[in-house]
């Protein structure tokens, strides 16, 4: 009763004269109830007429059926006793064709054996008649002495040919020397114009240490020369009228300026000569006027020697800017030609510029860029460009200075953040353009994202680095290579059924 109703809905069967009815409650545990009845009598088709000669006809039918198939089974019988003789007929024919096999197997063996005799019998009987026709000893000892000798002459032409090259060996290992030698001579030239550089600069810089110390002095003695020419002039403004009518008027029309230093001192021999004339003159004043003249030609000696310097130092630091300034010029114009046709690529403009100045330490290489046609060049700030435009230019200037630098490699992470996708894609492509030549150095770019249907070159290598709080242990599980191969072949399935579906 339980597998009866075990679907829910309840069920009927009949057993003999009694039918059941199995149904389930709709209450609690949904139990099983089972109803039973009598079937009562059948009231239809229970009684039938038939016709006796109808009964009589099926029944001789019937017989006859049967007779013809008793008919039937004697013949098969018969058909199966003459198969199983054929059968046997056809084992010893098949007996007798296996030996006939057999025996015919070893006539085309012994066949194939005479045959092989034969063709020995042949080759045997044709070194006989090689030997019997062979020349006279005497004949072949002349045709192997004249063997040897056409053997020798061979060797002897080889050995001339090895001489020869021998020879040409000894040249090249000559000439090989001599590079070497010019190779070591070079080197060590080399090294002398490095050391040689060295003691210039080190000289140069002495030469500006000796240089700052006598700016130093000179602007003391500048100072100091100020302070005594304001005390000169105190003096004079202390003088009598006439004294400084005299001086003023030397002043105006410069002829202060136009005496030497001998007429000078002539002038002041003249002058203490007349002082020496007066005898009331004070002899403080003179033993002072003496003073303050050897401290003036002191002053002027040191003046000259640090102007002497001054020049000095400048002509060396002239001759020294003479010969960087122009291989500067040279290679930022070379790397700013690079930087001008990478922002031509991209439909903007860029420009370099060196910036001198006086002061060496304020040389600066300006980086003028313009984003939109209706701007002009204007100089890379930290205020004035978007921060996507200042990383498109730091890419661009980096590509430009690849290709001049000498360093084993060069990294940069997360260059492309901030930019748009058309800029993105300009600089990736240039950056493959740039990295990839055979010459070039080895570049990494590490980046969280790239956009699709991007250039790649033969030489590039692409690393995905799988990080974060969960990561597989099962090994190979993420590999990226067997997941891009996974994807290739299911999609090549799903183009062969897409095909497939077509055909048929």
């Amino acid at each position: 009763m339980e597998a009866v109703s075990r679907d829910g809905s309840g069920a009927k069967f009949i057993a003999g004269r009694v039918m059941n009815t199995v149904s389930r409650s709709r209450y609690g545990k949904r139990a099983a109830a089972n109803m039973t009845r009598d079937l009562r009598p059948a009231r239809n088709l229970v009684s039938s007429t038939i016709d006796p000669e109808i009964k009589k006809r099926l029944d001789q039918t019937i017989q006859e059926a049967r007779q013809a198939l008793e008919v039937i089974n004697e013949d098969a019988n018969n058909l199966a006793a003459e198969e199983r003789e054929i059968r046997a007929e056809e084992a010893l024919f098949k007996k007798t064709f296996d030996a006939l096999e057999a025996r015919k197997k070893v006539v085309n063996n012994q066949k194939k054996h005479l045959a092989t005799l034969a063709a020995k019998i042949e080759t045997n009987k044709n070194k006989l008649r090689d030997l019997e026709n062979a020349p006279s000893v005497e004949d072949e000892r002349a045709k192997l002495k004249k063997k040897l000798f056409e053997i020798s002459k061979k060797r002897v032409r080889i050995v001339k040919e090895y001489t020869q090259l021998i020879r040409a060996a000894i040249a090249d290992q000559v000439e090989a020397t001599r590079c070497g030698l010019e190779f070591l001579q070079v080197g060590a030239n080399k090294n002398a114009l490095e050391t040689l550089c060295q003691e210039k600069d080190e000289k140069y810089q002495r030469a500006l240490a000796e240089f700052e110390e006598a700016d130093q002095i000179f602007v003391a003695t500048k100072a100091d020369a100020k302070n005594k020419r304001d005390i000169s002039l105190e003096l004079v403004r202390k003088m009598d009228e006439e004294f400084q009518q005299q001086f003023a008027k030397m002043e105006m029309d410069g002829s202060v300026h136009d005496r030497s230093v001998n007429d000078l001192r002539t002038e002041l021999d003249l002058q203490r000569a007349n002082l020496d004339m007066i005898s009331l003159t004070n002899p403080g004043v003179v033993e002072q006027y003496d003073r303050r003249q050897k401290e003036i030609e002191a002053l002027t000696k040191i003046l000259e020697d640090r102007e002497k310097s001054t020049r000095k130092v400048e002509r060396e630091i002239k001759n020294a800017r003479d010969r960087w300034q122009p291989a500067l010029e040279q290679l930022v114009a070379s790397i700013g030609k690079k930087f001008s046709a990478a922002f031509d690529r991209i439909g903007c403009a860029g420009e370099i510029r060196i910036t001198p100045h006086d002061d060496y330490d304020k040389w600066a290489i300006d980086i003028l860029v313009k984003f939109r046609d209706n701007e002009k060049l204007q100089l890379l700030t930290g205020q004035r460009q978007s921060g996507g435009e200042r990383s498109l230019t730091t890419i661009l200037y980096l590509m430009s200075l690849t290709e001049e630098a000498r360093t084993p490699f060069s990294l940069v992470d997360e260059i492309n953040q901030g930019m748009d996708q058309r800029a993105e894609r300009a600089v990736h492509n240039s950056l493959v353009e740039v990295t990839c030549k055979p010459d070039s150095a080895q570049y990494f770019l590490i980046t969280p994202k790239l956009l699709p249907d991007l250039d790649y070159h033969e030489r590039m290598k692409v690393l995905c680095v799988n990080n974060g709080e969960w990561l597989p242990e099962t090994p190979g599980l993420g590999n990226m290579n067997c997941m891009i191969e996974n994807f290739v072949q299911m999609n090549r399935d799903r183009v062969s059924r897409d095909r497939s579906s077509r055909a048929g």
